[in-house]
């Protein structure tokens, strides 16, 4: 019965996510290809988010997504059911043993001070206050040397590693908090 129980629950998890959101990031081959490189996604199963990788316009596998919306909708679908903080991390339970808090738009609600109360729709979560606070950080317009971070549709471009980023002219890698961007020279 527990075999069946545990099958159960893996099959359920895996059918949320497309086939290929398991797949490990290949970034293709220029060799031989006739397409121009370009920045794609890919889905990160570690963190459950989706990152930029430099694709180089021929091969790689299904993990590769023209946008961040495709990204999302293939391998996380509706967000309401995956109620988590930052990077995947555990929530931080309160002295009555819930890791909710009342939503709030100070991150106050939460009994440790090495937590924030986290909105997520309908209910807040304490979370890691370095995590959440760090994992903002990185996604605002503006890098932690203080130059402006490369954006597209208001959005900024982050990856794991350099390598799997291409910055446009004028920009270079740096790292943040969790991830890099490009940041204006």
């Amino acid at each position: 019965m527990l075999t069946f129980l545990f099958f159960s629950v893996l099959i359920g998890f895996l059918t949320a996510h497309g086939p290929g959101c398991f797949l490990p990031l290949v970034p293709g081959t220029s060799i031989g290809c006739k397409n121009a490189p370009s920045l794609r996604y890919h889905f990160d199963p570690d963190l459950n988010v989706c990152h930029t990788f430099h694709y180089n316009g021929c091969g790689g596998n299904i993990n590769n997504y023209k946008t961040p919306g495709d990204c999302y909708k293939n391998c996380v679908g509706d967000p309401r059911k995956y109620f988590q903080c930052s990077l995947g991390k555990k929530p931080i339970f309160n002295n009555n043993g819930s890791p909710t808090c009342p939503l709030s738009d100070t991150g106050d609600g939460c009994d440790s001070d090495a937590a924030t109360c986290v909105n997520l729709y309908t209910m807040g979560l304490c979370c890691n206050k370095t995590v959440e606070f760090g994992f903002a950080a990185d996604q605002t317009a503006t890098c932690l040397s203080g130059k402006s971070r490369y954006q597209i549709d208001g959005k900024s471009v982050l990856a794991k590693i350099c390598d799997d980023l291409t910055c446009p002219n004028g920009y270079s890698c740096e790292q943040g908090n969790f991830f890099v961007s490009c940041c204006q020279d």
